[in-house]
């Protein structure tokens, strides 16, 4: 190993080679997941945030436990394509939610709205 090799890519050499072929597969899709398929713009994804009831993306970063440079990387990157199917699911099952309640109380005329919305469900 050449000496100018800072000691954390050591490690990663000795993890990569010790690796058992099915491993160093993975490392490789998930390099290419992340480097080569469309991502969400940081544009959408921040106003995906919003969608999903957050302030911003380190609001959304926090309430669902991720670290900060989670959002930090998605402000300047934007979504994976993975992370855009997960989010994606989560906005329709809000969106279904909210058409849901609106339908309950064309029918009930109960304020099921309002106290989904105190509770930041809605």
């Amino acid at each position: 190993m050449p000496d100018f090799a800072p000691p954390d890519m050591r490690a990663l050499i000795g993890k990569v080679i010790k690796a058992s072929p099915s491993d160093i597969r993975f490392v490789a899709q998930r390099l290419h997941d992340h480097a080569f398929e469309p991502r969400m713009s940081p544009e959408e994804t921040r106003a995906f945030a919003r969608e999903l009831g957050h302030e911003n993306l380190d609001a959304l970063c926090a309430a669902v436990g991720l670290p900060p440079h989670v959002a930090e990387r998605w402000e300047r990157f934007g979504l994976s394509a993975e992370m855009k199917q997960v989010f994606t699911l989560i906005a329709d099952q809000r969106r279904r939610l909210v058409e849901a309640v609106e339908e309950f109380e064309t029918m009930t005329h109960v304020g099921i709205d309002d106290f989904l919305r105190e509770r930041g469900l809605l």
